[in-house]
């Protein structure tokens, strides 16, 4: 993706004009994007289709394209011909493969007439440039396109991430818009790619203050973009973040005048519901919240208010007296038109007072992404932000249904005070943070966490998705909407996933369906606390809050989306990935169903053959039959299977084929561990040990009048074998045979199951 974005941002940077009609390129561009996205066909085809081709021929391609014989394939799996670029473009793509590295053979190709020449030299910057992003990083991007274009149009722009990831995003992806133009002022030139804290582009350089300005103009834009809220109930209500946060003043009304729309559509406090509210009666919401609820003003200068008021207080009370009284105007909205337009002349001014933020927590996000308050000084506990310890005076006051509770034990609260500090920033981020939540449907009534969806470190300058955030994680559900490329100049690096966790086994039911969705998107992940600055991993998936169990079974952290191919050498390989991941969720989500378990994914802790038959065993009543758990044995536990299939073959030829119960299925085996068990209590010597377990098998298995002619060599093989697994698997010692007994007897179980049943 990085090496087609970055060859068709290259190539529109210097193909258009002043002027120009984007139509007039489409074709160029789409063959430019179809050949970049082929430019490692035969490594993709080796990977995906174990077909091992000498470069990118045409023979590749015809493989690629699912028309080679020796190849079973549908072909085409990115959709070059069928969804994106159409028929009739194969030879101008593999021309312009052939030339994507220096090295490649372009023989095949030599005498094609294209006329699509000159577009190999942005094939060649997409991979060069996707390559020593991945390999050497941003700084280095620079370095390559300085050699591409020259010094002068080159240009590298450096920032300061945020602890807080909502912002920071939305600061990275502003500062790209800018350089873009796409805030309606000058346009700097084309954005190539960007990380956390660093944007490229080639075009002219932007004086840094200049820049600064612009997105500082253009953030609270985006901001006002998000769900703000305040607090309202009938009894209550408060500014909260509306005082606080610099978006237009009218923007803030609406959101007072939505919030008692929603309060008074199903009626509340004895208040009957309004199916339909004047919209004219709009503006006076904010000026009465100011007024009855902030001020408590219960005295007015005209006297049928005056008269209407008491009378209601009267009756409701108080506290119910406020929304009854609220009520009571927009019934009678007409006829006290002219006491609401004179309380809002009085009201108004003081009501922008109090929503004009004493400082601009938007200024100094902004300031500090540009590196304005680089030194952070030391504050005493109770002035420290409890999020970033930033020094702050303001106390956190969020209440029950908080994402962090505003009495929850922090590390920066006296033991004794009673709420923790919060910084302008993080108060803000709390709030789009929290729109996000809800957009998601998460409740912040549980444990939130977030996961964030992630490309790469660099990342190619293109939206990859339509939002902010994906949809809904809700108990074992996850539906990150949009996983397809879309195009624009002007996206985020990460994409935020909030979910809530209801406790271990939710926890883990929610990362396997985050797991898929990351195979499902290609998207790499990385999952932890919200409000923590966002940092890519080298894996496909790190959990940063993994618990115990995911540690156990190797959930915590996936190396690849899947597994390395058969020609990659064996010092290379390793089964970290998320089809592995993915399998095992699904044994134990299996084998939980069938047992009625309440939390199935904490009854594993082991990724082990004998460990996962003996969960099988126990709680699953068709276990041998498993096909989903055979082949992860097969495929994950090749060497461990096979002993233990080599200990049910020596069974059998010692002890017969046993089709009843399970007892006899497993009596042998019992015997041997019993006497391993029995020796190493007494302290054998291991030969010893191992002619007094073979005795103790001869005898057992000789006893059974079914058994057949039992020799000793069918014993010794049997004992043999045993050992060899017990050894290999580092389980030769008392207390872990011991431990282990029941798993062994159980694993010999499956595997002598297997044996009849292949038979």
């Amino acid at each position: 993706m990085n090496a087609v974005t970055v060859a068709v941002n290259s190539f529109v940077y210097e193909a258009f004009s002043s002027g120009d009609d984007i139509e007039s390129y489409e074709e160029e561009i789409k063959v430019l994007a179809a050949a970049t996205a082929l430019h490692d066909t035969n490594k993709y085809i080796r990977e995906a289709h174990g077909f091992d081709a000498d470069g990118n021929t045409e023979t590749a391609f015809a493989v690629y394209f699912g028309e080679h014989e020796d190849v079973d394939n549908e072909g085409d799996d990115f959709g070059i011909e069928d969804d994106f670029l159409g028929p009739g473009y194969r030879d101008d793509i593999l021309y312009l493969v052939q030339r994507c590295e220096i090295g490649e053979d372009s023989t095949e190709s030599r005498r094609s007439s294209t006329a699509f020449r000159g577009l190999e030299r942005y094939c060649r910057i997409g991979d060069q440039v996707a390559s020593i992003a991945q390999r050497e990083g941003v700084r280095d991007v620079a370095g390559k396109l300085v050699e591409k274009f020259g010094q002068d149009e080159t240009h590298i722009k450096t920032f300061c991430a945020l602890e807080q990831p909502v912002l920071s995003d939305l600061l990275v992806g502003s500062t790209k818009q800018v350089i873009a133009g796409e805030d309606g002022g000058d346009v700097y030139g084309v954005v190539i790619g960007s990380t956390t804290d660093t944007v490229v582009y080639l075009g002219e350089d932007i004086d840094r203050d200049d820049l600064e300005s612009r997105v500082a103009d253009l953030v609270p834009e985006r901001v006002s973009e998000f769900g703000f809220s305040c607090k309202l109930n009938w009894n209550s209500f408060d500014y909260d973040i509306l005082a606080e946060v610099a978006i237009p003043l009218e923007d803030k009304e609406k959101i007072i005048a939505d919030a008692f729309r929603d309060l008074l559509h199903d009626g509340t406090a004895g208040v009957e519901g309004f199916e339909h509210i004047p919209e004219e009666f709009d503006q006076y919401f904010p000026v009465l919240a100011k007024t009855i609820y902030l001020d408590g003003r219960d005295e007015f200068d005209d006297p049928e208010i005056q008269d209407a008021y008491e009378q209601i207080y009267d009756e409701q009370g108080g506290q119910k007296a406020k929304i009854h009284f609220i009520a009571h105007l927009i019934r009678n909205y007409k006829q006290h038109s002219d006491f609401l337009s004179d309380l809002s002349k009085e009201v108004r001014p003081g009501l922008h007072d109090d929503l004009e933020p004493q400082s601009d927590a938007i200024s100094t996000a902004v300031d500090r992404f540009f590196g304005g308050d680089d030194v952070r000084p030391l504050s005493s506990k109770s002035e420290m932000c409890f999020l970033c310890g930033r020094e702050t005076d303001v106390k956190y006051q969020k209440g029950l249904s908080a994402i962090y509770r505003t009495q929850e034990y922090s590390r920066r609260v006296p033991p004794h005070a009673k709420y923790k500090s919060i910084c302008e920033v993080c108060n803000l981020e709390y709030a789009l943070f929290s729109d996000i939540c809800d957009q998601s449907g998460v409740s912040t009534n549980n444990a939130v966490e977030v996961a964030y969806f992630y490309f790469d470190e660099f990342l190619g300058d293109v939206r990859v998705r339509g939002r902010r955030s994906g949809s809904v994680i809700q108990d074992e559900t996850i539906d990150i909407d949009d996983p397809e490329v879309t195009s624009s100049l002007v996206g985020p690096q990460y994409f935020l996933q909030p979910f809530y966790v209801l406790g271990e086994n939710h926890r883990m039911a929610v990362i396997r369906q985050i797991m898929q969705a990351a195979q499902q998107s290609g998207m790499k992940v990385v999952t932890g606390r919200p409000f923590t600055r966002f940092d890519g991993a080298d894996t496909v998936f790190a959990d940063e809050e993994a618990t115990r169990p995911q540690e156990l079974l190797g959930l915590d952290e996936v190396e690849r989306f899947g597994p390395l191919p058969d020609f990659v050498g064996e010092e290379d390989r390793t089964d970290s990935h998320l089809r592995r991941a993915l399998a095992l969720f699904k044994i134990m989500s299996m084998v939980g169903q069938d047992a009625n378990m309440r939390n199935p994914y904490l009854q594993l802790d082991r990724d082990t053959f004998h460990d996962i038959a003996n969960f099988a065993v126990v709680n699953h009543d068709n276990a041998t039959n498993l096909s989903d758990l055979r082949e992860y044995f097969r495929t994950y536990h090749t060497d461990e299977l096979m002993q233990m299939n080599t200990i049910a073959e020596r069974g059998v030829d010692l002890f017969g084929k046993q089709y009843n119960s399970k007892y006899k299925k497993t009596k042998v085996f019992r015997e041997a561990i019993d006497a391993f068990l029995s020796g190493k209590n007494q302290n054998m010597p291991d030969d010893q040990l191992v002619e007094y377990v073979e005795s103790q098998v001869y005898v057992a298995a000789d006893r059974e009048d079914y058994a057949g002619h039992v020799t000793t060599e069918q014993a010794e093989a049997f004992v043999e074998a045993i050992r060899s697994y017990l050894v290999e698997n580092d389980l030769y010692d008392l207390k872990k045979l011991s431990d282990w007994e029941d798993a062994l007897v159980n694993s010999y179980y499956y595997a002598y199951d297997q044996l009849l049943y292949n038979n």
